[in-house]
Protein backbone atom coordinates (compact mmCIF):
# COMPACT_ATOMS: atom_id res chain seq x y z
CA UNK A 1 0.00 0.00 0.00
CA UNK A 2 1.30 3.79 -0.67
CA UNK A 3 2.58 5.44 2.20
CA UNK A 4 2.51 9.03 0.42
CA UNK A 5 -0.20 11.32 1.16
CA UNK A 6 -1.11 15.03 1.97
CA UNK A 7 -3.10 14.87 5.15
CA UNK A 8 -2.70 12.01 7.96
CA UNK A 9 -3.91 11.93 11.50
CA UNK A 10 -2.37 9.98 14.39
CA UNK A 11 -1.40 9.62 18.55
CA UNK A 12 1.01 8.37 20.96
CA UNK A 13 -0.57 5.80 23.00
CA UNK A 14 1.36 5.31 26.36
CA UNK A 15 4.09 3.59 26.45
CA UNK A 16 5.76 1.41 28.99
CA UNK A 17 4.17 3.30 31.76
CA UNK A 18 2.64 6.85 32.63
CA UNK A 19 5.21 7.23 35.30
CA UNK A 20 8.27 6.11 33.11
CA UNK A 21 9.18 10.02 32.59
CA UNK A 22 12.07 9.23 30.27
CA UNK A 23 10.06 7.81 27.03
CA UNK A 24 11.23 9.28 23.80
CA UNK A 25 7.91 10.12 21.13
CA UNK A 26 8.64 11.59 17.57
CA UNK A 27 7.71 11.96 13.82
CA UNK A 28 9.59 11.42 11.53
CA UNK A 29 8.01 13.97 8.29
CA UNK A 30 9.71 12.68 4.55
CA UNK A 31 9.57 15.17 1.50
CA UNK A 32 9.54 13.60 -1.96
CA UNK A 33 8.89 16.75 -3.65
CA UNK A 34 11.44 20.24 -3.29
CA UNK A 35 9.98 23.67 -2.31
CA UNK A 36 7.03 21.60 0.04
CA UNK A 37 5.67 23.07 3.18
CA UNK A 38 4.98 21.19 6.37
CA UNK A 39 2.35 22.03 9.02
CA UNK A 40 2.21 19.94 12.35
CA UNK A 41 -0.99 20.68 14.81
CA UNK A 42 -1.03 19.16 18.05
CA UNK A 43 -4.67 19.50 18.74
CA UNK A 44 -4.58 19.70 22.27
CA UNK A 45 -3.38 23.33 22.48
CA UNK A 46 -3.89 24.54 18.62
CA UNK A 47 0.13 24.69 18.35
CA UNK A 48 1.36 24.91 14.57
CA UNK A 49 4.47 23.98 13.20
CA UNK A 50 5.13 25.10 9.87
CA UNK A 51 8.26 24.34 7.66
CA UNK A 52 8.34 25.81 4.05
CA UNK A 53 9.97 25.53 1.43
CA UNK A 54 12.08 22.74 2.19
CA UNK A 55 14.12 20.62 -0.40
CA UNK A 56 12.77 17.05 -1.42
CA UNK A 57 14.49 13.87 0.99
CA UNK A 58 14.48 16.21 3.74
CA UNK A 59 13.24 14.56 7.07
CA UNK A 60 11.90 16.63 9.36
CA UNK A 61 11.98 14.94 13.18
CA UNK A 62 9.70 16.78 15.62
CA UNK A 63 10.50 15.60 18.55
CA UNK A 64 7.38 15.71 21.34
CA UNK A 65 7.33 15.54 25.27
CA UNK A 66 6.30 12.63 27.54
CA UNK A 67 2.88 14.34 27.99
CA UNK A 68 1.52 14.05 24.20
CA UNK A 69 1.02 10.16 25.74
CA UNK A 70 -2.65 8.90 25.76
CA UNK A 71 -2.61 6.65 28.50
CA UNK A 72 -6.30 7.97 30.20
CA UNK A 73 -9.42 5.89 28.88
CA UNK A 74 -11.91 8.60 27.68
CA UNK A 75 -12.46 11.50 24.89
CA UNK A 76 -9.45 13.48 24.37
CA UNK A 77 -7.91 15.79 21.84
CA UNK A 78 -4.46 14.18 21.90
CA UNK A 79 -4.12 14.05 18.55
CA UNK A 80 -1.64 15.17 15.73
CA UNK A 81 -2.41 16.04 12.31
CA UNK A 82 0.45 16.30 9.56
CA UNK A 83 -0.28 18.01 6.04
CA UNK A 84 0.97 19.28 3.49
CA UNK A 85 1.09 20.70 -0.16
CA UNK A 86 2.44 18.09 -1.88
CA UNK A 87 3.01 14.39 -1.30
CA UNK A 88 5.24 12.94 2.22
CA UNK A 89 5.41 10.23 4.46
CA UNK A 90 5.31 10.10 8.37
CA UNK A 91 6.43 7.76 10.72
CA UNK A 92 5.87 7.69 13.96
CA UNK A 93 8.58 6.38 16.41
CA UNK A 94 8.27 5.40 20.36
CA UNK A 95 11.20 4.65 22.53
CA UNK A 96 12.61 3.46 25.50
CA UNK A 97 15.83 3.04 27.05
CA UNK A 98 17.50 2.94 23.60
CA UNK A 99 14.68 0.31 22.23
CA UNK A 100 12.63 1.98 19.83
CA UNK A 101 9.90 1.03 18.18
CA UNK A 102 8.19 2.40 14.46
CA UNK A 103 4.73 2.16 12.59
CA UNK A 104 3.98 3.93 9.33
CA UNK A 105 1.02 6.74 9.73
CA UNK A 106 -1.24 5.86 6.86
CA UNK A 107 -2.40 8.73 4.54
CA UNK A 108 -5.95 9.79 5.25
CA UNK A 109 -6.66 8.35 1.55
CA UNK A 110 -6.07 5.12 3.21
CA UNK A 111 -8.22 5.12 6.19
CA UNK A 112 -12.06 4.12 6.33
CA UNK A 113 -15.56 3.96 8.20
CA UNK A 114 -15.46 0.56 9.13
CA UNK A 115 -12.32 -1.86 11.06
CA UNK A 116 -12.44 -5.44 11.98
CA UNK A 117 -10.71 -5.78 15.23
CA UNK A 118 -8.45 -8.42 16.15
CA UNK A 119 -9.79 -10.64 18.88
CA UNK A 120 -6.93 -10.43 21.59
CA UNK A 121 -7.37 -11.90 25.06
CA UNK A 122 -3.50 -10.94 27.07
CA UNK A 123 -3.91 -13.34 29.93
CA UNK A 124 -4.71 -16.01 27.11
CA UNK A 125 -1.60 -15.26 24.79
CA UNK A 126 0.84 -14.65 27.24
CA UNK A 127 -0.44 -17.87 28.86
CA UNK A 128 0.20 -19.71 25.74
CA UNK A 129 4.05 -18.15 25.41
CA UNK A 130 4.91 -20.22 28.51
CA UNK A 131 6.39 -16.83 30.34
CA UNK A 132 7.80 -15.25 33.41
CA UNK A 133 5.29 -12.59 32.66
CA UNK A 134 5.95 -8.80 34.54
CA UNK A 135 3.88 -8.46 37.68
CA UNK A 136 2.94 -5.09 37.44
CA UNK A 137 1.17 -5.48 33.87
CA UNK A 138 0.12 -9.35 34.05
CA UNK A 139 -3.45 -8.59 33.77
CA UNK A 140 -3.55 -5.46 31.29
CA UNK A 141 -5.77 -5.90 28.33
CA UNK A 142 -5.15 -4.52 24.83
CA UNK A 143 -6.16 -1.14 23.86
CA UNK A 144 -7.95 0.55 21.18
CA UNK A 145 -7.18 4.16 20.07
CA UNK A 146 -10.16 5.17 17.43
CA UNK A 147 -9.15 9.25 16.43
CA UNK A 148 -11.38 11.00 14.58
CA UNK A 149 -9.88 12.01 10.84
CA UNK A 150 -13.08 14.79 10.21
CA UNK A 151 -13.41 18.01 11.42
CA UNK A 152 -16.67 17.40 12.27
CA UNK A 153 -18.65 15.67 14.57
CA UNK A 154 -18.23 11.59 14.32
CA UNK A 155 -20.59 8.93 15.09
CA UNK A 156 -18.84 5.53 15.95
CA UNK A 157 -20.10 2.63 17.06
CA UNK A 158 -18.16 -0.18 18.88
CA UNK A 159 -19.77 -3.57 18.45
CA UNK A 160 -18.84 -6.13 20.82
CA UNK A 161 -19.74 -9.84 21.83
CA UNK A 162 -19.34 -11.14 25.44
CA UNK A 163 -18.33 -14.63 26.95
CA UNK A 164 -21.75 -15.97 26.72
CA UNK A 165 -21.45 -15.27 22.77
CA UNK A 166 -24.05 -12.10 23.31
CA UNK A 167 -23.84 -9.08 21.22
CA UNK A 168 -24.23 -5.59 22.34
CA UNK A 169 -23.25 -2.17 20.37
CA UNK A 170 -21.97 0.98 21.82
CA UNK A 171 -22.26 4.30 20.51
CA UNK A 172 -19.97 7.63 20.94
CA UNK A 173 -19.58 10.77 19.24
CA UNK A 174 -16.13 11.82 18.68
CA UNK A 175 -15.75 15.72 18.08
CA UNK A 176 -13.25 16.97 15.18
CA UNK A 177 -9.95 15.58 15.51
CA UNK A 178 -10.54 14.18 19.05
CA UNK A 179 -10.00 10.58 20.01
CA UNK A 180 -10.73 8.18 22.43
CA UNK A 181 -8.91 5.12 24.05
CA UNK A 182 -10.60 1.55 25.40
CA UNK A 183 -9.69 -1.65 26.83
CA UNK A 184 -10.85 -4.65 25.21
CA UNK A 185 -9.79 -8.31 25.98
CA UNK A 186 -11.23 -10.36 23.26
CA UNK A 187 -14.26 -8.47 23.42
CA UNK A 188 -14.32 -5.83 20.54
CA UNK A 189 -14.83 -7.08 17.32
CA UNK A 190 -15.69 -4.29 15.08
CA UNK A 191 -15.37 -0.38 15.34
CA UNK A 192 -18.01 1.04 12.43
CA UNK A 193 -18.29 5.04 11.95
CA UNK A 194 -19.88 7.84 9.83
CA UNK A 195 -16.86 9.05 8.78
CA UNK A 196 -13.08 8.28 8.51
CA UNK A 197 -10.98 6.88 11.58
CA UNK A 198 -7.80 6.10 12.57
CA UNK A 199 -7.91 3.09 14.64
CA UNK A 200 -4.51 1.95 16.54
CA UNK A 201 -4.28 -1.62 18.35
CA UNK A 202 -1.92 -0.82 21.37
CA UNK A 203 -0.27 -2.25 24.37
CA UNK A 204 2.27 -0.28 26.97
CA UNK A 205 3.97 -3.14 27.92
CA UNK A 206 3.62 -6.67 26.15
CA UNK A 207 5.84 -9.28 27.95
CA UNK A 208 8.74 -10.19 25.86
CA UNK A 209 11.06 -12.78 27.25
CA UNK A 210 13.27 -12.28 30.36
CA UNK A 211 11.40 -9.97 32.32
CA UNK A 212 11.43 -7.66 29.51
CA UNK A 213 8.24 -5.82 27.74
CA UNK A 214 7.93 -3.83 25.03
CA UNK A 215 5.50 -1.45 23.50
CA UNK A 216 3.37 -2.26 20.42
CA UNK A 217 1.31 -0.39 18.00
CA UNK A 218 -0.56 -1.49 15.01
CA UNK A 219 -2.85 0.61 12.66
CA UNK A 220 -5.29 -1.24 11.69
CA UNK A 221 -6.05 -0.94 8.24
CA UNK A 222 -9.91 -1.35 6.44
CA UNK A 223 -10.81 -4.77 5.52
CA UNK A 224 -10.88 -5.60 1.67
CA UNK A 225 -13.35 -7.55 0.36
CA UNK A 226 -12.90 -10.26 -2.29
CA UNK A 227 -12.69 -13.56 -2.96
CA UNK A 228 -8.96 -12.95 -4.46
CA UNK A 229 -6.54 -15.77 -2.63
CA UNK A 230 -3.48 -14.56 -0.72
CA UNK A 231 0.14 -15.62 -0.40
CA UNK A 232 2.21 -14.42 2.89
CA UNK A 233 5.98 -14.81 3.40
CA UNK A 234 7.37 -15.66 7.24
CA UNK A 235 10.80 -15.33 7.52
CA UNK A 236 12.32 -17.87 10.17
CA UNK A 237 13.63 -15.34 11.90
CA UNK A 238 10.35 -13.57 13.32
CA UNK A 239 10.34 -16.77 15.72
CA UNK A 240 6.64 -16.11 15.44
CA UNK A 241 4.01 -18.54 18.04
CA UNK A 242 0.95 -17.66 17.06
CA UNK A 243 -0.94 -16.37 13.90
CA UNK A 244 -3.57 -13.47 13.77
CA UNK A 245 -6.19 -13.84 11.10
CA UNK A 246 -8.77 -10.98 10.61
CA UNK A 247 -11.14 -11.56 7.74
CA UNK A 248 -14.75 -10.83 7.27
CA UNK A 249 -15.46 -14.59 5.91
CA UNK A 250 -14.87 -18.11 6.11
CA UNK A 251 -11.75 -19.38 4.52
CA UNK A 252 -8.86 -22.01 4.74
CA UNK A 253 -5.82 -20.72 6.31
CA UNK A 254 -2.70 -23.41 5.09
CA UNK A 255 0.69 -23.11 6.45
CA UNK A 256 3.05 -24.64 4.50
CA UNK A 257 1.02 -26.91 1.67
CA UNK A 258 -0.42 -29.20 3.09
CA UNK A 259 -1.53 -27.87 6.87
CA UNK A 260 -5.24 -25.96 6.52
CA UNK A 261 -7.12 -24.71 9.23
CA UNK A 262 -11.14 -23.62 8.07
CA UNK A 263 -11.54 -19.79 9.84
CA UNK A 264 -14.93 -19.16 10.58
CA UNK A 265 -15.10 -16.34 13.26
CA UNK A 266 -13.89 -13.04 11.88
CA UNK A 267 -11.02 -12.61 14.26
CA UNK A 268 -9.09 -15.80 14.98
CA UNK A 269 -5.39 -16.84 16.20
CA UNK A 270 -4.55 -19.77 15.16
CA UNK A 271 -0.93 -22.00 16.58
CA UNK A 272 1.64 -22.17 14.05
CA UNK A 273 2.16 -25.95 13.40
CA UNK A 274 5.56 -26.73 14.05
CA UNK A 275 8.22 -24.94 12.88
CA UNK A 276 6.57 -21.92 11.35
CA UNK A 277 5.90 -22.19 7.78
CA UNK A 278 7.56 -20.45 5.17
CA UNK A 279 4.61 -20.12 3.37
CA UNK A 280 0.94 -19.28 4.59
CA UNK A 281 -1.91 -19.35 1.87
CA UNK A 282 -5.61 -18.25 2.09
CA UNK A 283 -8.48 -18.95 0.08
CA UNK A 284 -9.64 -15.21 0.29
CA UNK A 285 -8.09 -11.96 0.99
CA UNK A 286 -7.27 -11.73 4.75
CA UNK A 287 -4.92 -9.71 7.56
CA UNK A 288 -2.75 -11.48 8.72
CA UNK A 289 -0.67 -10.96 11.86
CA UNK A 290 2.52 -12.62 13.39
CA UNK A 291 1.93 -12.99 17.08
CA UNK A 292 5.23 -14.01 19.41
CA UNK A 293 6.92 -12.26 22.73
CA UNK A 294 6.68 -8.35 22.56
CA UNK A 295 5.87 -8.68 18.76
CA UNK A 296 2.91 -8.00 17.01
CA UNK A 297 3.60 -7.85 13.17
CA UNK A 298 0.87 -7.13 10.06
CA UNK A 299 2.74 -9.44 7.23
CA UNK A 300 2.65 -7.97 3.68
CA UNK A 301 0.98 -10.30 0.84
CA UNK A 302 2.94 -10.74 -1.82
CA UNK A 303 0.12 -9.62 -3.64
CA UNK A 304 1.28 -5.96 -2.37
CA UNK A 305 5.24 -6.18 -2.10
CA UNK A 306 6.27 -2.97 -3.89
CA UNK A 307 9.19 -1.74 -6.27
CA UNK A 308 10.72 0.63 -3.61
CA UNK A 309 10.58 1.09 0.16
CA UNK A 310 11.77 4.31 2.13
CA UNK A 311 13.18 3.35 5.27
CA UNK A 312 13.67 5.86 8.75
CA UNK A 313 15.53 4.11 10.70
CA UNK A 314 16.51 4.15 14.70
CA UNK A 315 20.25 3.65 15.96
CA UNK A 316 21.86 1.44 17.18
CA UNK A 317 20.34 -1.92 16.98
CA UNK A 318 18.18 -1.74 13.53
CA UNK A 319 18.20 -2.39 10.28
CA UNK A 320 15.70 -3.84 7.38
CA UNK A 321 14.29 -7.17 6.62
CA UNK A 322 14.29 -7.94 2.35
CA UNK A 323 12.52 -10.44 0.94
CA UNK A 324 13.21 -10.77 -3.10
CA UNK A 325 12.67 -13.33 -5.74
CA UNK A 326 15.59 -15.86 -5.23
CA UNK A 327 16.73 -15.54 -8.51
CA UNK A 328 16.71 -11.71 -8.58
CA UNK A 329 18.38 -11.00 -5.00
CA UNK A 330 21.54 -9.98 -6.68
CA UNK A 331 19.17 -6.69 -7.88
CA UNK A 332 18.63 -5.08 -4.27
CA UNK A 333 19.73 -2.03 -4.18
CA UNK A 334 20.42 -0.11 -1.00
CA UNK A 335 20.00 4.20 -2.29
CA UNK A 336 22.05 4.07 -5.13
CA UNK A 337 24.38 1.02 -4.56
CA UNK A 338 24.34 -2.40 -4.34
CA UNK A 339 23.40 -4.54 -0.92
CA UNK A 340 26.88 -5.34 0.61
CA UNK A 341 28.62 -7.92 -0.58
CA UNK A 342 28.28 -9.66 2.75
CA UNK A 343 24.46 -9.74 2.87
CA UNK A 344 23.25 -13.62 3.42
CA UNK A 345 20.70 -14.58 1.88
CA UNK A 346 18.27 -17.21 3.34
CA UNK A 347 16.39 -19.49 0.81
CA UNK A 348 12.76 -19.42 1.82
CA UNK A 349 12.23 -23.61 0.71
CA UNK A 350 9.19 -24.03 -1.70
CA UNK A 351 8.37 -20.44 -2.24
CA UNK A 352 10.94 -19.30 -4.83
CA UNK A 353 12.06 -16.86 -2.45
CA UNK A 354 14.87 -15.77 -0.18
CA UNK A 355 15.10 -13.30 2.72
CA UNK A 356 18.14 -11.24 4.47
CA UNK A 357 18.87 -8.77 7.14
CA UNK A 358 20.40 -5.40 5.79
CA UNK A 359 22.18 -3.05 8.42
CA UNK A 360 20.64 0.14 9.11
CA UNK A 361 21.34 3.65 7.88
CA UNK A 362 19.64 6.74 9.11
CA UNK A 363 17.46 6.66 5.84
CA UNK A 364 17.59 4.58 3.17
CA UNK A 365 15.64 3.64 0.24
CA UNK A 366 15.71 -0.22 -0.32
CA UNK A 367 14.27 -0.95 -4.15
CA UNK A 368 14.81 -3.56 -6.93
CA UNK A 369 15.27 -2.83 -11.00
CA UNK A 370 13.29 -4.90 -11.99
CA UNK A 371 11.38 -7.05 -9.38
CA UNK A 372 8.47 -6.35 -6.39
CA UNK A 373 9.90 -7.18 -3.03
CA UNK A 374 8.93 -6.87 0.46
CA UNK A 375 10.35 -4.85 3.33
CA UNK A 376 9.98 -4.65 6.90
CA UNK A 377 11.83 -2.33 9.10
CA UNK A 378 13.63 -3.83 12.20
CA UNK A 379 14.72 -3.41 15.26
CA UNK A 380 16.47 -5.16 17.67
CA UNK A 381 15.73 -5.37 21.37
CA UNK A 382 17.09 -7.46 24.09
CA UNK A 383 18.54 -11.18 22.97
CA UNK A 384 16.79 -12.57 20.31
CA UNK A 385 13.75 -10.69 20.64
CA UNK A 386 12.55 -8.33 17.31
CA UNK A 387 10.37 -5.70 16.51
CA UNK A 388 9.80 -5.18 13.15
CA UNK A 389 6.49 -3.37 10.60
CA UNK A 390 6.30 -2.83 7.11
CA UNK A 391 8.52 -0.53 5.62
CA UNK A 392 7.18 3.14 3.56
CA UNK A 393 6.11 1.85 0.03
CA UNK A 394 6.86 4.84 -2.24
CA UNK A 395 5.99 2.94 -5.81
CA UNK A 396 4.92 0.05 -6.54
CA UNK A 397 6.05 -0.73 -9.63
CA UNK A 398 9.84 -1.38 -10.17
CA UNK A 399 12.28 1.36 -12.19
CA UNK A 400 15.49 0.65 -13.19
CA UNK A 401 16.68 4.21 -11.70
CA UNK A 402 15.22 4.04 -8.21
CA UNK A 403 12.66 5.35 -5.98
CA UNK A 404 9.66 6.87 -8.73
CA UNK A 405 8.01 9.63 -6.46
CA UNK A 406 6.30 10.74 -9.97
CA UNK A 407 6.39 9.50 -13.38
CA UNK A 408 6.45 10.59 -16.22
CA UNK A 409 3.59 12.43 -17.54
CA UNK A 410 2.42 14.99 -19.44
CA UNK A 411 0.21 17.79 -18.04
CA UNK A 412 -2.41 20.49 -19.21
CA UNK A 413 -1.94 23.96 -18.56
CA UNK A 414 -5.15 26.06 -16.80
CA UNK A 415 -5.71 28.67 -19.51
CA UNK A 416 -4.80 29.52 -23.25
CA UNK A 417 -2.10 31.28 -24.44
CA UNK A 418 0.52 31.99 -27.47
CA UNK A 419 2.61 29.16 -28.65
CA UNK A 420 5.44 31.47 -26.90
CA UNK A 421 3.86 32.08 -23.53
CA UNK A 422 3.21 27.85 -24.02
CA UNK A 423 6.73 27.32 -24.27
CA UNK A 424 7.54 29.51 -21.52
CA UNK A 425 4.78 28.45 -19.00
CA UNK A 426 5.86 24.68 -19.73
CA UNK A 427 9.21 25.51 -18.64
CA UNK A 428 8.35 27.47 -15.67
CA UNK A 429 5.62 24.68 -14.61
CA UNK A 430 6.77 21.46 -15.77
CA UNK A 431 10.16 19.88 -17.35
CA UNK A 432 9.58 20.51 -21.15
CA UNK A 433 7.46 21.54 -23.85
CA UNK A 434 5.69 18.50 -24.67
CA UNK A 435 6.79 16.77 -27.95
CA UNK A 436 5.49 13.76 -29.64
CA UNK A 437 7.91 10.97 -31.22
CA UNK A 438 6.52 8.05 -31.13
CA UNK A 439 3.02 5.88 -31.06
CA UNK A 440 3.02 5.07 -27.18
CA UNK A 441 3.85 9.20 -26.51
CA UNK A 442 0.33 9.40 -27.90
CA UNK A 443 -1.14 6.60 -25.65
CA UNK A 444 0.57 8.08 -22.94
CA UNK A 445 -0.76 11.79 -23.23
CA UNK A 446 -4.22 10.33 -24.35
CA UNK A 447 -4.12 8.63 -21.16
CA UNK A 448 -2.98 11.56 -19.19
CA UNK A 449 -5.79 13.55 -20.79
CA UNK A 450 -8.76 11.11 -19.80
CA UNK A 451 -7.32 11.40 -15.88
CA UNK A 452 -7.75 15.15 -15.80
CA UNK A 453 -11.13 17.92 -16.31
CA UNK A 454 -13.12 17.22 -19.28
CA UNK A 455 -12.21 18.11 -22.57
CA UNK A 456 -14.31 19.52 -25.34
CA UNK A 457 -14.40 17.97 -29.11
CA UNK A 458 -12.80 21.18 -30.51
CA UNK A 459 -9.63 21.92 -27.89
CA UNK A 460 -6.47 21.92 -28.83
CA UNK A 461 -3.05 22.49 -27.43
CA UNK A 462 0.13 23.74 -28.32
CA UNK A 463 2.99 21.15 -28.69
CA UNK A 464 7.00 22.08 -29.10
CA UNK A 465 6.82 21.83 -32.77
CA UNK A 466 7.49 24.65 -35.37
CA UNK A 467 8.56 25.43 -38.52
CA UNK A 468 11.94 26.82 -39.85
CA UNK A 469 11.07 30.68 -40.65
CA UNK A 470 13.94 29.99 -43.37
CA UNK A 471 13.47 26.83 -44.97
CA UNK A 472 9.93 26.46 -43.13
CA UNK A 473 10.25 22.50 -42.52
CA UNK A 474 8.93 21.58 -39.32
CA UNK A 475 11.23 20.78 -35.86
CA UNK A 476 11.29 20.12 -32.33
CA UNK A 477 11.97 22.92 -30.19
CA UNK A 478 14.08 21.60 -27.56
CA UNK A 479 15.85 22.90 -24.48
CA UNK A 480 17.78 19.63 -24.06
CA UNK A 481 19.96 17.51 -26.01
CA UNK A 482 17.31 15.27 -28.10
CA UNK A 483 17.37 15.84 -31.88
CA UNK A 484 14.98 18.24 -33.13
CA UNK A 485 14.48 16.86 -36.54
CA UNK A 486 11.01 15.50 -37.35
CA UNK A 487 11.18 11.83 -38.00
CA UNK A 488 7.55 10.84 -36.74
CA UNK A 489 4.02 12.69 -37.85
CA UNK A 490 0.88 12.57 -36.52
CA UNK A 491 -1.26 14.81 -38.89
CA UNK A 492 -4.88 15.42 -39.18
CA UNK A 493 -5.83 14.50 -42.52
CA UNK A 494 -5.38 17.52 -45.03
CA UNK A 495 -2.44 18.80 -42.33
CA UNK A 496 -0.07 20.67 -42.10
CA UNK A 497 -1.22 23.61 -43.88
CA UNK A 498 0.36 26.39 -45.75
CA UNK A 499 3.55 28.38 -44.08
CA UNK A 500 1.27 31.31 -43.99
CA UNK A 501 -1.49 29.66 -42.68
CA UNK A 502 0.24 28.99 -39.39
CA UNK A 503 4.41 28.11 -38.19
CA UNK A 504 3.48 26.11 -34.99
CA UNK A 505 1.61 22.91 -34.42
CA UNK A 506 -1.14 22.05 -31.87
CA UNK A 507 -2.48 18.71 -31.27
CA UNK A 508 -6.28 17.59 -30.94
CA UNK A 509 -6.57 17.23 -26.96
CA UNK A 510 -10.25 15.31 -27.32
CA UNK A 511 -9.23 11.40 -26.62
CA UNK A 512 -11.38 9.90 -29.69
CA UNK A 513 -9.03 12.30 -31.48
CA UNK A 514 -6.05 10.52 -30.91
CA UNK A 515 -3.83 13.44 -30.95
CA UNK A 516 -3.86 14.42 -34.41
CA UNK A 517 -1.73 17.21 -35.20
CA UNK A 518 -2.87 20.48 -37.38
CA UNK A 519 -0.85 23.96 -37.99
CA UNK A 520 -1.70 27.10 -36.49
CA UNK A 521 -0.68 30.66 -36.36
CA UNK A 522 1.49 31.04 -33.07
CA UNK A 523 -0.21 34.12 -31.54
CA UNK A 524 -3.82 32.14 -31.31
CA UNK A 525 -4.75 31.01 -28.24
CA UNK A 526 -4.54 27.89 -27.24
CA UNK A 527 -3.59 25.23 -23.82
CA UNK A 528 0.07 24.03 -23.79
CA UNK A 529 0.84 20.73 -23.55
CA UNK A 530 3.85 20.18 -20.85
CA UNK A 531 5.72 16.76 -20.10
CA UNK A 532 7.13 16.16 -16.84
CA UNK A 533 9.99 14.06 -16.54
CA UNK A 534 10.21 10.81 -13.67
CA UNK A 535 11.43 12.24 -10.30
CA UNK A 536 13.09 9.77 -8.21
CA UNK A 537 13.84 9.90 -4.28
CA UNK A 538 17.31 11.11 -2.88
CA UNK A 539 18.09 12.17 0.16
CA UNK A 540 19.26 15.57 0.73
CA UNK A 541 19.08 16.78 4.92
CA UNK A 542 17.86 16.22 8.43
CA UNK A 543 15.98 18.54 10.29
CA UNK A 544 15.36 18.60 14.13
CA UNK A 545 12.22 20.63 14.89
Amino acid sequence: MDSRGTSFITAFPENIAVYYKKTINLLKITTLHPNTTVNVTYMANGTVNTTACIKNGTILIVNLAKNVEEHQFFSSNKSFRITSDKNITVLSVSGWQGRFQSHVVQPEQHLGTVYQVPALNYTKIIASFSLSVTSAVKFLPFRLMIINAVDRNNSVTIEQVDERGQSQADSITLGPYKLIQIEINGTVREINAKDKVAVLLTHPCFDGINCFCNMVVNQLKPPVFGKTPATFLVPSIFSAKQLLVTTNQSCNVCQGLTNCILVQNSTDILPLLGNPPSLISTTVHVSLRLISPGLILDLIPTSMFSGCYLLGFNPPANGALVIANTSSTNGVRINDQPLPSNIVWNVMIGTGYSWALVEAQQIGTIWHPTSKIGVYMIERLELNSIYGSPAMAINMNPDGNGCVVTPEMFVLGEDEMSWFMSREYCLKNGDQFARIVAKNTVNMIVLNMTLQEPISSSSEGWISLRRNLLTTEWYWKNEDDFPSTVSFTYWQRGQPDKPEKGLCASASLYPSNKLKWKSARCCSKKKPVCYRTTKYLTYSDTVIL
